[in-house]
């Protein structure tokens, strides 16, 4: 029970510790912020919501920019060049030729199963 309880008590003190430790980065952070806000003597001050209006801009800018990409026409047919009368013609060839060879690779296999 004693052993339990000092478990308990070095707890308790850990827990105040980190509170406290927690509580005071968190007021100097609040102080290191609000001191660069305000900034030097004849400087600027700086919004707190800056980085919300830059967010809400960047999301119109992508909002227009995916209109503006549906409202393109579509060219049908894949990004591919054409091929050539010659080159049709050199696959239809080729592959007249494979299905005009009496020995394919298909009748070896099928005769020695």
């Amino acid at each position: 029970m004693k052993i339990g309880a000092g478990v308990r008590r070095r707890w308790e003190e850990r827990r105040e510790k980190k509170k406290a430790v927690e509580s005071c980065c968190f007021e100097w952070k609040n102080l290191i912020a609000e001191a660069s806000r305000k900034g030097f003597v004849g400087q600027e001050e700086l919004q707190w919501n800056s980085y919300e209006t830059l967010d809400e801009q960047l999301k119109q800018q992508w909002l227009m920019s995916v209109d503006q990409r549906k409202q393109m026409i579509k060219t049908s047919g894949g990004k591919r060049a054409p091929k050539s009368p010659e080159q049709r013609r050199k696959i239809a060839e080729a592959i007249s030729a494979k299905w005009a060879d009496p020995v394919s690779l298909y009748a070896k296999y099928i005769e020695v199963g």
